[in-house]
């Protein structure tokens, strides 16, 4: 965790090197909407009520996730948010104790996000987990904090909570690379 909370500073202290820092007339970007976003986000997943043998720790699974959101308003974007945990484990359920298996889930889950600032994201969202064993419906919350870089690319920094209802719950963070898509294809740019 620590190593994680380093490279954050490390790349916040560094974004200015990177990043692309023009204005053009009178744009702003909290007056550049609507426009698309798609990111490929690279996680991991913590989980922690698993029940491997020997283990009483927590439980590090590789994510990887394709997300899409469209920014109707400068503040407010709807999207969809998919991902895939890349490993076979067993869960305890929150309710009754038993076991679950599962191998290789895959969540799919509608979202609403907010831009209290223009490089800080809050979203929340219901969807489902797909597996083969059983499907579970889940919550989702999270925060992400992105660094505009050249050409409407963005490195973003993201955690996610995903509360899986009477399942079991998990973690994740990771880092997302997103390109936004302008309706309008005059010079705008993304501070």
């Amino acid at each position: 965790m620590k190593k994680f909370v380093l490279l954050i500073i490390f790349f916040t202290t560094i974004s200015k090197a990177i990043c692309q820092h023009e204005s053009i007339g009178n744009h702003t970007p909290e007056q550049e909407a609507p426009f698309h976003k798609i990111s490929l986000v690279m996680a991991n997943s913590l989980i922690n009520n698993n029940v491997e043998e020997n283990s009483n720790t927590l439980l590090l699974v590789p994510t990887f996730g394709v997300n899409y959101d469209y920014f109707f308003h400068r503040k407010w974007g709807i999207g969809l948010h998919n991902d895939i945990l890349l490993q076979q484990y067993k869960v305890e359920r929150h309710d009754n104790k038993e076991e679950l298996e599962r191998e290789n889930p895959v969540a799919v889950c509608g979202i609403l996000s907010y831009k209290p600032h223009h490089r800080w994201t809050l979203f929340g969202g219901y969807g489902v987990e797909l597996e083969k064993n059983e499907n579970i419906s889940l919550y989702r919350f999270g925060v992400e904090f992105g660094i505009p870089l050249k050409d409407h690319w963005e490195l973003g920094f993201n955690a996610e909570y995903d509360h899986k209802i009477k399942a079991y719950s998990s973690f994740m963070f990771g880092v997302a690379f997103s390109k936004m898509l302008f309706k309008k294809h005059d010079k705008q740019l993304i501070d």
